[in-house]
């Protein structure tokens, strides 16, 4: 018998059915990789108003999102905000610091991140803003205490429960609020920051190109720039940039993710003086009136 009896050839029908069935094979493979391995996105998260207990829970939902979820490989916070409530200021400066354990964290200033809003963004890896932008108001404000007075119809345990406190005891709260302000820009900009906390104990604001003179920012970029950054930051050259709001909130969203806009920054409240401001210490930019 001859050797060669034995090999079997294949048929042209075999040859076109091996090749349908790796087709298929390959186009599953296609399919289901994204859903087995997610692309890596880049999240955006916004803050366009001042710092509230709604803005911040807002803010920390969306960075905790991130944290939570692989896909996510690094934040970009895109900041329009005169600050806020101090409290909740801090809350989210070290919101950041944590996310900045666990994925690259770059801050972009559109128009404005004053006080409580420049606390925010010192907790990032790298700070950008455009030439115009306005940065800083590095400072404290706070009401006085009302007068003590002695109110027949109250019994308390101590001569200052109707009040909170003296004058001179709210001074003393609005300096230590200061200085732990500075502490934090001092630990998250590092040796980068060449202003001296003194100089930014005035509580000036500055201009984007002032800014990056002074260590206060890493350089002036556009918002696209400074999320290929953050890409580069990650490792990453192939990525999907997402808006985290509509992700993070998508049960209580009525519209589809693909019609997510975000909110339109209003200049004038952007820049409106706060009117009835609760007692507390707020990290907060006004604008001086002539």
């Amino acid at each position: 018998m001859n050797h060669n009896d034995n090999v079997q050839t294949s048929s042209p029908l075999q040859i076109v059915l091996l090749g349908i069935v790796a087709l298929l094979i390959l186009g599953a493979g296609l399919y289901l990789a994204p859903r087995w391995v997610p692309e890596p996105k880049i999240g955006v998260i916004r803050l366009n108003y001042d710092i509230f207990n709604l803005s911040a829970a807002e803010i920390t939902q969306q960075l905790a999102y991130a944290r939570t979820h692989d896909d996510i490989k690094a934040i970009v916070l895109i900041i329009n905000s005169p600050g806020g409530s101090a409290s909740y200021s801090e809350e989210l400066f070290l919101d950041v610091l944590e996310t900045r354990n666990n994925m690259p964290v770059v801050a972009s200033v559109d128009l404005l991140a004053a006080s409580g809003a420049y606390y925010m963004a010192v907790g990032a890896d790298e700070i950008y803003a455009k030439p115009t932008s306005f940065v800083g108001s590095i400072g404290v404000i706070s009401s006085f205490p009302s007068p003590v007075f002695i109110d027949e119809q109250y019994l308390t345990t101590g001569p200052y429960k109707l009040f909170g406190g003296t004058r001179d005891g709210a001074i003393r709260q609005v300096e230590i609020a200061k200085f732990t302000f500075l502490e934090a820009v001092q630990l998250g900009r590092g040796d980068r920051l060449t202003a001296s906390l003194s100089e930014l104990s005035r509580a000036e604001i500055y201009s984007g190109v002032q800014a990056e003179r002074m260590g206060m920012i890493d350089g002036l970029l556009s918002t696209d720039a400074a999320i290929r950054r953050a890409a580069e930051l990650a490792g990453l050259q192939d990525y999907e940039v997402v808006e985290l709001y509509p992700l993070t909130f998508e049960t209580e969203a009525e519209t589809p993710y693909f019609n997510y806009q975000p909110a339109i920054i209003d200049t004038t409240k952007l820049w409106a003086p706060p009117r009835n401001l609760a007692p507390g210490l707020y990290y907060l930019h006004i604008e001086g009136t002539q």
